[in-house]
């Protein structure tokens, strides 16, 4: 039972992330127009934010799956299975934020690679 509650954590997740995608990538945008340090220093902070959100549901299971820690301890198959759960769910945001805000933010200055 804690397997497919696993799953379907995940899964609601997911849309959260997805969610959390799109904000940061409109919110860039909008940075980015503005120019100058405000650009540079505000995507900062959003950044920061949206770390915290990418990262929550790792401390959300804590509270929102019963004994999630005694079965992460115990048993390594579920440690797998968790993380590569944690993984996939991001996909789907990612994906988006790639095909629809990517290119314009690198247009703005935002993603370049590194000389």
């Amino acid at each position: 039972m804690m397997w497919l509650l696993t799953a379907i954590y995940f899964l609601l997740y997911s849309f959260v992330l997805w969610g959390g995608f799109i904000i940061y990538g409109k919110s860039l945008l909008y940075l980015g127009k503005s120019g100058g340090g405000l650009k540079f220093f505000g995507g900062f902070i959003i950044y920061a934010v949206f770390a915290c959100v990418l990262v929550s549901p790792l401390f959300l299971a804590l509270t929102m799956i019963d004994d999630w820690r005694e079965s992460f301890k115990l048993n390594p198959i579920y440690m797998i299975y968790f993380f590569v759960l944690f993984l996939l769910a991001s996909v789907p945001g990612g994906i988006y934020f790639k095909k629809h805000y990517l290119i314009d933010l690198k247009k703005l200055g935002y993603f370049a690679q590194r000389r």
